[in-house]
């Protein structure tokens, strides 16, 4: 299957966003759970780290977590880490047409 390069690029953006609405979904559902959160969140921050590098943003909103600019700041984190797909996904797209180019 042939994907055009926007098609492409959209599905890069879509899988830098999915990390972090796994990331934050798995914090609302056991953030309260200290016991769960040791055992899970915490081996999985490891795995969060590498594929969402701006997740580090979200150290600025410590203590200030629920005001207008610690909303900023994550959206800001999520909207690097979905440019960062996008970059590296058009770079895998480029690779792959010159490496699959027709020779003359």
């Amino acid at each position: 299957m042939k994907l055009s390069y926007f098609r492409w690029l959209v599905i890069s953006a879509a899988m830098g966003l999915l990390a972090p609405i796994c990331w934050f979904l798995i914090q609302g559902l056991i953030g309260s759970n200290t016991k769960l959160e040791w055992k899970i969140a915490y081996p999985l921050e490891r795995v969060i780290r590498v594929i969402w590098p701006s997740s580090i943003w979200l150290m600025a909103t410590d203590g200030s977590e629920g005001t207008p600019a610690s909303y900023v700041i994550a959206f800001m984190s999520v909207a690097a880490n979905i440019a960062l797909y996008a970059v590296l996904g058009s770079g895998v797209w480029l690779l792959k047409r010159l490496v699959t180019a027709p020779k003359e």
